[in-house]
């Protein structure tokens, strides 16, 4: 290294490439030693079999490196000058890319941002470079397993971490430092999993290189999403096919495929056309199968409301009365399956019914589908609520209920009472016990299909542990010891307080067997002026008009004529109108100029 310090290195040459070959460089924590045993992309022992040299180095400080040891290194620069050795041997043709999951994936953007002219391209798979505050306290809740497993592969974050649990100077200058779009100019290929504990921050990480990356690789970033989970503590990982108790046997190993074109592409230069591969290339979750595009986001902005309501009951329209658990932080609703980083949890999509039987959890689940439905992009929860105590924890789990009565994870959310308006010391306020507040749960992004025939679930509660840690219930300082409270927590569901998840879903409908939808609901003109006239509703009906927030903006009884609008901003609006005898829902779109 540029200081005179050495780093250990495997060489993996194929006979082939006593000269003039490409090279794959992986940079790992873990121990290079490890590759002896199977290096990647199907590769395994055979490396003699291929045409790349390999290229396995021990992270300064780690292992082989240990000697190495510096107070902060800059992983970037020894990546740089990594590849500045590799290219003075005489088996390398002057070319090389980068390849690997997680750490071994930061460090390549590391790396790339150095901006070394042999560095012609990378794979970082679950993973972004940015060191966020939300990593680490999701919706302002430390995320104490994924710590806990970073601590002990030899990370050492704790001690910063828990010294700065709001959202401060330190997290805005850390976050500035580790993001920079503009200094990538190598094509990328992201690969993520919707599994991944990494997943939104990738996604946002990919969007902005799409657009602030150099001009002239802004076209060449693209995103794989699998199906798959971080890996790293359990047998599943990214491109198997089993990750958590379900089987995907149409994603298997199709981050190999792609990653072999792309280098095969950018380090060999075979012209295999890799280049009108669709930027974007994503599984989709429940309906199976792969889709594509070139759009730089897969994220739907428009979104439909279901509300919670008496009797378990997701619906359309605002619901009735309250729900009530207790919450004992001695005794905490576990993690099951979901994003996990640790030994202790499950990764991945688990059934989650074992959860409908414990007095800490309320659940909330549509009626049958009678058509698929799809999300793209981030469900959110708006709850209302009130506590005995003076802080909690709510917790949203979303599921797919299967007809033969399996309850699968989609994915979960979290979002600390005192935090409930933002993460910093200023935004930290206690509840009062017995008054009644609303707080968002915001979800990891995701595509997914409920099928027909299915059912759309959530489950809530005040714990998730030991994902996350567990709030005392005290209202007492963040992360010490003291006494556990026993919390009463009510959730509101009624006309007044209308709890509800948002699902991004493009304009259409969710129809369940408690809803049929006639065909002969019209809108005119569309687009409107100031006046519209309704067909197709039934005297007495309710009619509703939304925005694209899914925010009710326009609510009264059917009526004989016109409709004013002349007060509502132009745009793009969702109408619905519900009709109580016989029961029917229907929604449509109008645009108002």
């Amino acid at each position: 290294m540029r200081d005179g310090k050495f780093l250990a290195a495997d060489i993996y040459i194929p006979n082939g490439c006593m000269n003039d070959c490409p090279t794959i460089l992986i940079q790992t924590p873990y121990n290079k030693n490890l590759f002896r045993y199977s290096l990647p992309l199907g590769v395994g022992t055979q490396y003699q079999n291929q045409p790349y040299v390999w290229v396995v180095s021990d992270w300064r400080g780690f292992y082989g490196s240990a000697a190495a040891l510096t107070i902060n290194p800059n992983r970037g620069e020894d990546g740089y000058d990594i590849i500045n050795w590799i290219i003075q041997q005489p088996w390398s043709d002057g070319r090389v890319g980068t390849w690997g999951p997680s750490a071994l994936g930061l460090i390549q953007y590391q790396t790339a941002r150095e901006q070394h002219p042999a560095h012609k391209c990378a794979v970082p798979m679950v993973t972004h470079p940015q060191f966020a505050y939300t990593d680490f306290f999701y919706g302002g809740v430390l995320e104490q397993a994924k710590l806990q497993t970073l601590d002990g592969l030899g990370f050492g974050l704790s001690a910063t971490i828990m010294a700065n649990t709001h959202y401060n100077s330190m997290w805005q200058l850390a976050e500035g430092a580790t993001w920079y779009p503009q200094a990538i100019k190598i094509p990328m290929l992201h690969i993520g999993g919707w599994y991944d504990i990494n997943l939104n921050k990738q996604v946002e990480w990919y969007t902005s290189l799409r657009q602030s990356a150099s001009s002239s690789v802004q076209d060449k970033q693209w995103l794989l999403i699998g199906p798959w989970v971080h890996g790293g503590t359990s047998t599943a990982y990214v491109g198997s096919p089993n990750q958590g108790e379900l089987i995907y046997p149409d994603a298997a190993y199709v981050s190999d495929s792609l990653a072999k074109r792309f280098f095969d592409f950018y380090l060999r230069q075979i012209p295999n056309n890799w280049e009108n591969t669709p930027l974007l290339y994503y599984y989709r979750l429940g309906h199976g199968g792969w889709d594509a595009t070139n759009a730089p986001s897969l994220e739907i902005s428009s979104v439909f409301p279901l509300f919670l309501s008496q009797s378990k009951k997701l619906v359309l329209l605002e619901g009735s009365g309250e729900t009530s658990f207790t919450s004992n932080p001695a005794q905490p609703c576990p993690t099951l399956g979901g994003q996990t980083l640790s030994t202790l949890i499950p990764q991945g999509p688990v059934d989650l019914s074992g959860l409908n039987a414990r007095p800490d959890v309320s659940e909330f689940t549509s009626g049958i589908l009678a058509e698929d439905v799809t999300i793209s992009g981030s469900v959110k929860g708006i709850l209302y609520f009130s506590s005995t105590t003076s802080d909690i924890d709510l917790v949203i789990r979303l599921a797919d209920v299967y007809p033969d009565g399996r309850e699968m994870l989609i994915n979960d959310g979290i979002r600390r009472a005192r935090f409930r308006t933002g993460f910093t010391a200023s935004d930290e306020n206690l509840i009062i016990p017995g008054q009644i507040y609303n707080i968002q749960i915001d979800l990891p992004i995701v595509h997914y299909t409920w099928k027909k025939g299915h059912r759309i679930k959530i489950f809530v509660s005040a714990s998730s542990f030991p994902r996350w840690h567990v709030n005392l219930q005290n209202g007492g300082p963040l992360y010490s010891s003291g006494e556990v409270q026993l919390a009463d927590i009510t959730i509101r569901h009624n006309t007044d307080h209308p709890s509800k998840i948002l699902l991004p879903i493009a304009f259409g409908q969710v129809s369940t067997d408690e809803s049929k939808i006639p065909n002969d609901l019209k809108i005119f003109p569309n687009p409107a002026g100031n006046l519209i006239w309704i067909t197709g509703s039934e005297p007495g009906s309710i009619i509703k008009i939304y925005n694209l927030l899914g925010q009710e903006i326009l609510k009264k009884t059917s009526q004989a004529g016109s409709y004013d609008i002349s007060d509502l901003p132009a745009g793009v609006y969702i109408l619905e109108i519900y009709s109580v005898i016989p029961q029917t829902n229907s929604f449509t779109k109008f645009i108002k100029l």
